[in-house]
């Protein structure tokens, strides 16, 4: 037999449940494109396969997903670019002959389950800036996102944009899921 008590406390959690499900399915914050963005980077699964950029691997994976519902965008187009550890970047000074094997842009696609993953080195900072990756996301129905990865909550930093780095066999790892809005 319920009793009264518990049953008011079992509706309470299931009008409460579609209201935490909402505030994780909030759309990721925009951040500012950059004056580094080039369009059309390499699909390629290591940004700095070389090593040359340098030497603290990390790995970035997440998903992909849509409103409403938060459902995982299979296809979505998940472009990246980044400072290397010195805090330059590739590809945006004429003259400058940039490591081929380490350009630090990529664009992946995300899999059936919305899923992405890259591998790359820890960026670095530069005056007036804190660790970051550049995002640029696009899916089908949805619009497109540019936004930061940051590494540290530091500076006004929205807190949606912020992971914690955690260290694994002398590598560090990092998950950043992206919520797109409908278009």
């Amino acid at each position: 037999m319920i009793t009264r008590r518990t049953f008011l406390a079992t509706g309470a959690a299931l009008i409460a449940t579609p209201a935490a499900l909402a505030q994780q399915c909030r759309v990721t914050p925009r951040d500012a494109l950059g004056p580094f963005y080039v369009k059309g980077a390499t699909a390629q699964a290591d940004l700095c396969a070389s090593g040359t950029g340098g030497v603290q691997k990390l790995t970035v994976s997440g998903r992909v997903l849509g409103t409403p519902g938060c459902t995982p965008l299979a296809g979505a187009l998940v472009e990246v670019w980044q400072a290397d550890a010195r805090g330059a970047y590739t590809q945006v000074t004429a003259g400058k002959k940039d490591d081929p094997g380490c350009l630090l842009r990529a664009g992946i696609t995300t899999d059936a389950g919305g899923r992405y993953r890259f591998q790359t080195i820890v960026p670095g900072e530069y005056p007036g800036r804190p660790r970051h990756i550049h995002y640029r996301v696009s899916a089908k129905g949805h619009a497109t996102l540019v936004t930061q990865l940051y590494f540290a909550p530091e500076r006004g930093i929205p807190e949606d944009l912020v992971v914690k780095m955690v260290q694994e066999d002398g590598a560090f790892a990092a998950t950043f899921d992206v919520t797109l809005a409908k278009a």
